[in-house]
């Protein structure tokens, strides 16, 4: 088979007109839009050692799949990664929909593609999604991979009476009721969904910082800082094509009590970024109650899938009817990065077996109770 394999180090009206072409016949997730990925770009790629390069890879003249791809310099080495970091929950190719290579040709060209890019150390690649919609991630089915953690969805009925009744359960069902009564006892409850630009500004700089609040408490080593506040605000300054930002809050009486910043792409919405301000109105699950009227208003607009997005918290699944598993794949390249690929390699190996994170609390007890006899 004869391929065309183009690599591009930014972006440029070719590769935006190559890219976006792609996702009109394709699916891919919000995070490999090319809304998302410019923006990323324009906020984050301010390293002088960081290289993108992005994989457009044809056939017959017809774009096959996308990689994106970066490398990153990181103890003198360079790791070859999805691009998008900690912003983008699933890392994945865009692939389209007459993508059926099998596992020979595509392992034979991804040599050829390696060769194409500039030289690295490590692949590891994270986060990585088994399917692409209907679509085997061939990353993933192709290679060895390690199981990492699950991400709950709900593939949403056609109406809100048929979701709470038979995919919420009864428990989570009697406390949002009973939640939402108690605060309409405290004034008036209020839910919005934002279109003013101004007030969508105001609102994100305020959810970033309880969010910083909220890791602080939880002693979280990375905060958001002002290049995620730039990364976030941009969407609404930009002129977006493909996605769509959601911006909502409840309001009890003048008080902003709880907030959610997510995306629509191609009837899919994603939960991204909640928060909740009022410490004392904790009892009162007034995050929870934002997302049901999230998911609510998600069905009121023929929505077909609810994303909870990255994290397999216990508590998705009282509202969820699916799941899936994420991966991450592992390379030596080179025998320079030995040394790390055994770290990344062990990391992986306790990741994979410890599904119920048992070996994390035992670490993460061990670490507060060190930190309590060093004060």
């Amino acid at each position: 088979m004869s391929y065309e394999i183009q690599v591009y180090s930014k972006p440029d009206s070719q590769l935006k007109k190559y890219w976006q072409e792609l996702e009109k016949y394709s699916f891919c997730y919000c995070y490999q839009s090319y809304d998302w990925f410019e923006n990323w770009v324009n906020n984050f790629r301010n390293q002088a050692n960081d290289i993108t390069c992005v994989v457009v890879v044809s056939y017959n003249n017809k774009i096959l799949f996308i990689l994106p791809l970066e490398i990153i310099k990181k103890f003198n080495l360079k790791i070859l990664q999805w691009i998008g970091g900690k912003h983008s929950d699933y890392h994945a190719p865009i692939l389209s929909k007459n993508f059926n290579l099998s596992k020979d040709d595509f392992i034979d060209l991804w040599k050829k593609i390696k060769l194409k890019i500039p030289d690295f150390d490590l692949v590891y690649f994270i986060k990585q999604p088994k399917t692409v919609d209907k679509l085997n991630n061939p990353f993933v089915l192709f290679f060895n991979n390690y199981t990492d953690s699950k991400t709950y969805n709900i593939i949403l009925p056609k109406k809100w009476n048929e979701y709470n009744q038979s995919i919420l359960k009864k428990k989570f069902r009697s406390q949002n009721i009973r939640s939402k009564k108690l605060l309409k006892k405290l004034g008036n409850l209020k839910f919005k969904i934002l279109k003013d630009k101004s007030e969508k500004f105001e609102i994100i700089k305020k959810l970033l910082i309880q969010k910083n609040l909220k890791l602080k408490s939880l002693g979280a080593a990375e905060l958001l800082e002002n290049e995620d506040l730039n990364f976030y605000t941009s969407f609404e300054n930009d002129k977006l094509d493909t996605i769509s930002t959601h911006i909502s809050y409840l309001k009890l009486n003048e008080k902003i009590i709880a907030i959610h910043w997510g995306i629509l792409y191609k009837k899919r919405f994603y939960y991204l970024l909640p928060s909740m301000g009022e410490k004392n109105l904790n009892k009162y699950s007034p995050g929870r109650l934002l997302l049901s009227l999230l998911i609510r208003w998600s069905i009121s607009k023929k929505v077909e899938i609810f994303d909870f997005t990255l994290g397999d918290e216990s508590y998705k699944k009282s509202w969820t009817n699916n799941e899936s598993q994420l991966f991450n794949y592992l390379y030596l390249n080179n025998f320079k990065g030995i040394f790390l690929y055994v770290l990344i390699k062990s990391k992986l190996m306790v990741k994979s077996i410890d599904r119920y994170h048992n070996i994390k609390k035992i670490v993460l007890l061990f670490k507060k109770i060190f930190k309590v006899y060093a004060n």
